[in-house]
């Protein structure tokens, strides 16, 4: 029959060894469960961390895009701001500078209109120059106690052009009109900026080569040329309609008479040579 552990048969080396074969069989199964348990335990705490670790990187993650977005905009704003701030300092600076810049030039041009030249008893006095922007001399004006009574202008080689009175800004009575050499060419009398009354052209070496009354853009009266050597070569009359009329006299170089011709109201009538 089967024999139980509480057998008597057994002997006491047998009782323990089987004592000690089941208690090993408990621990094992004691150590197994524990083991097992233990590993669960592991699986949910490594779970448990692997998914706090997720929801960690998640947030960090978060955390870290809103910070990066945060300093992002933070970056463009102050950008902006410093950008803003740079382009009206500059904008101040360009506008100052033009600023100085047209006050010079208006200065400069004020100064230039003005002219230089001396004054007498707050007046003007004295011959003013007057230059234009590229600092050529336009002209003189020549002051008395104020008033001005003589202006003569340059060419921009630094010759006179003409030279004359001005009233109300046009010419007024006797001027003298020069080549650009600053030879003299002609000196006409003005009405209101207009010529009108004696007209005198000069040859190159300064005797007179033609005189004689202007209106109107014509030739009236009685006109007289000149040889270069100072003689008198023709004279005759002028209609007011600039034709020929009356006596026409020539002469030789020599002063001595060569031929008259009469016209009358242009139409030539009869010459007499001598």
């Amino acid at each position: 029959s089967k024999k139980t552990e509480t057998d008597p048969k057994k002997t006491k080396e047998e009782q323990e060894a089987e004592a000690k074969r089941l208690a090993d069989k408990k621990a094992a199964e004691a150590k197994r469960l524990a083991d097992k348990k233990a590993a669960e335990a592991k699986r949910l705490a490594d779970k448990k961390a692997a998914e706090a670790k997720r929801l960690a990187d998640k947030k960090a993650a978060e955390a870290k895009r809103l910070a990066e977005e945060q300093a992002i905009a933070e970056a463009k704003r102050l950008a902006e701001e410093q950008a803003i701030a740079e382009a009206k300092r500059l904008a101040e600076e360009e506008a100052a500078a033009l600023a100085e810049k047209l006050a010079a030039e208006e200065a400069e041009e004020a100064k230039r209109l003005e002219g230089e030249g001396e004054y007498k008893d707050g007046q003007k006095d004295g011959v003013w120059k007057f230059y234009d922007k590229e600092g050529i001399k336009e002209k003189e004006i020549l002051f008395a106690d104020g008033v001005d009574t003589l202006h003569t202008y340059y060419s921009s080689n630094g010759n006179k052009l003409k030279e004359g009175k001005m009233v109300d800004g046009k010419e007024e009575g006797s001027w003298t009109f020069y080549d650009e050499s600053g030879v003299k060419q002609r000196e006409t009398e003005h009405k209101s900026g207009k010529e009108e009354g004696i007209y005198t052209i000069f040859h190159e070496n300064g005797q007179m080569s033609i005189q004689g009354p202007y209106a109107n853009k014509l030739r009236i009266g009685t006109w007289t040329w000149w040889y270069n050597t100072g003689e008198k070569w023709k004279e005759g009359n002028y209609a007011d309609d600039q034709q020929r009329n009356g006596i026409w006299t020539i002469w030789n170089r020599d002063g001595s008479l060569k031929e008259k011709n009469i016209y009358n109201n242009g139409e030539f009538v009869s010459k007499e040579q001598f």
